[in-house]
């Protein structure tokens, strides 16, 4: 009896020291042309097909492309993050990262278009407070600043119609 009590506390214990690590994020809004990584603001046709073919898939016969992208949707739903916005930022060593937000974050941020910002020259900066989910994926802890600064903003293609965030 001992023995149980001691590995029930044990396991709680251990839980709840279980910190998560928080970092800084500043970077620039991203515009890309194809956005996959979320169902927030998708049909719930495209979710159902999306479920389907995921749970019918043998991941012992798929490439690794397929593999990679089957183990960020089995990270984002532990994470209980599929249904939740995220946004791309271009950071500052050349490279766009995913973030996720809480819808109310989200609404700060998806009201900046595209083409008027291209067209005044600007950019817009976020800095949060962030941590990471998995390879160029993080989680908004904190929304720290939005802020419209001088500069380009970028996107993937302009030969594609880039859609702004809704």
């Amino acid at each position: 009896m001992n023995r149980l009590l001691f590995f029930i506390l044990l396991i709680v214990f251990s839980s709840c020291n279980h910190k998560v690590e928080i970092s800084s994020l500043t970077g620039d809004l991203y515009f890309g042309f194809f956005r996959i990584g979320s169902y927030y603001n998708q049909p719930d046709s495209a979710i159902v097909k999306f479920e389907e073919y995921y749970s019918k898939t043998n991941f012992d016969t798929v490439n690794q492309d397929e593999k990679e992208l089957f183990e960020q949707y089995e990270n984002l739903k532990e994470r209980d993050l599929l249904y939740k916005p995220f946004v791309e930022i271009f950071v500052e060593n050349d490279s766009v990262v995913r973030l996720y937000l809480e819808i109310e974050d989200y609404n700060k941020i998806k009201i900046h278009k595209r083409q008027k910002l291209q067209d005044a020259n600007k950019k817009v900066r976020i800095e949060a407070s962030v941590s990471n989910i998995d390879n160029k994926m993080y989680y908004c802890e904190k929304l720290e600043k939005i802020s419209v600064v001088d500069g380009q903003t970028f996107q993937i293609q302009k030969k594609f119609r880039i859609d702004d965030y809704n």
